[in-house]
């Protein structure tokens, strides 16, 4: 995305050199980040979410094998990418996980993992920190045992993960405890961040769940409210805060398609994990072909703010947090405003017209409008003030390595 600056040319910081190569990147359509899902094998079965997951003990035999995997990351590697993110299901699930990781760091790549921190003992933990990952980034979903456990569906999954959060840190292993927010677990917002300071983890949260790829749309039913969202923007918007960004005409609300893609267990690419249209499969065409030649990315890259009818005229926009294959998701068409975006602008808007701004700076288009009803806005109540954070963590980096990993 980019974003306009409202101070003179003269005193706008000049592009470090992460932003210029970010730049040049996005220039060149230079791949600098992946994210392999290794397996839909999963042990848990989390009421919200978007895959139709495999029991854990559950042969996959389509998952693309270990000499397969191997050869995609020489691949990636022979791309230029820096960073990759191994995520499922469950990634340890699979039998082959450590020498897959093993020599995704030999190559150098900067690795994330991600897991539900069921399946890490001791000795597990020794071989992740052994891995020097850039993150392990461990999903927790309340606040205590009996939110967490019901949404996984999985008894004595808090106290499992939460204790492989504490291996990892016990060896200095950075760790990112992170939480989609959803109607069942939004109260306990403070509490889960509270949490992630006591176990020595960066906080992340996410406010959109999205339907199942394969169109089944029963994730939503745990989705956020207006009056959770409203609940949420009074006690985490600080006065003054606008909360937007400016849209420069011709700029991406997204950056999908610029540099980063997507691999399926089954060696379908895609352009990110909301967008599922297929770009190949690396077991029909090599990797490079498919980034080089795939008509898909010249498709999603045509996405910026004066392709999209709806959103290009909304008066909101800066507020929106839109996502591409959210709107394709819901719709049809990646073109299309998100319902749930609109929501969430919306509850934002209310929350910083409370605040003092005035309405004639917030109007309403249309199709915004029309939401209001089914959004509950008049039945929201008050938010009671907002428990004492935890210091913030320091902020999270960008994913691109500026000097060599350990």
């Amino acid at each position: 995305m980019t974003t306009v600056q409202d101070s003179p040319a003269s005193r706008t910081p000049a592009p470090n050199p992460l932003q210029q190569l970010l730049a040049a990147a996005e220039a060149r359509h230079q791949l600098l980040t992946a994210h392999w899902e290794l397996t839909y094998r999963c042990n848990e079965r989390c009421t919200h979410c978007y895959l139709d997951v495999l029991p854990a003990n559950r042969a996959d035999p389509g998952e693309l094998t270990t000499d397969e995997g191997l050869r995609l990351l020489d691949e990636l590697h022979e791309l230029g990418a820096l960073n990759l993110t191994l995520s499922g299901g469950e990634p340890l699930l699979r039998r082959d996980f450590f020498p897959l990781a093993e020599r995704a760091r030999t190559l150098g790549f900067v690795l994330r993992i991600f897991t539900n921190g069921l399946l890490i003992t001791p000795a597990l933990a020794d071989r992740l920190a052994a891995l020097h990952p850039y993150a392990v980034e461990v999903s927790i979903y309340g606040a205590d045992a009996a939110t967490h456990d019901a949404i996984t569906r999985r008894p004595g999954s808090f106290a499992r993960t939460t204790g492989a959060l504490n291996l990892l840190a016990a060896r200095r292993v950075r760790t990112v405890l992170k939480v989609p927010l959803m109607h069942e677990n939004i109260r306990q917002f403070w509490q889960i961040r509270q949490l992630a300071a006591d176990l020595g983890a960066r906080f992340r949260f996410d406010l959109t769940l999205i339907p199942k790829l394969s169109g089944d749309p029963a994730p939503l039913r745990h989705r956020l409210t207006y009056a959770d969202l409203l609940w949420f923007y009074r006690q985490t918007l600080t006065p003054g805060h606008s909360g937007g960004r400016a849209l420069a005409p011709g700029c991406r609300t997204c950056n999908i398609g610029v540099s980063a893609l997507v691999i399926d267990p089954h060696g379908a690419v895609y352009p990110c994990l909301e967008t599922r249209r297929c770009a190949g499969n690396i077991r029909a065409a090599s990797l490079r072909t498919i980034w080089e030649q795939a008509a898909v990315w010249g498709e999603v890259r045509s996405l910026t703010i004066d392709a999209l009818p709806v959103c290009n005229t909304c008066t909101l926009r800066a507020l929106c947090a839109r996502c591409h294959g959210l709107a394709g998701l819901e719709h049809g068409d990646m073109r299309q405003p998100a319902t749930a975006t609109c929501v969430q602008t919306l509850a934002k808007r209310q929350a910083l017209l409370e605040q003092g701004v005035a309405p004639a700076e917030l109007p309403l288009t249309p199709h915004l409008a029309a939401l209001l009803p089914q959004s509950g806005a008049a039945a929201a109540p008050a938010a009671a003030a907002a428990p004492a954070a935890p210091a913030a963590p320091a902020p999270y980096p960008v994913l691109i390595p500026l000097a060599p990993m350990p």
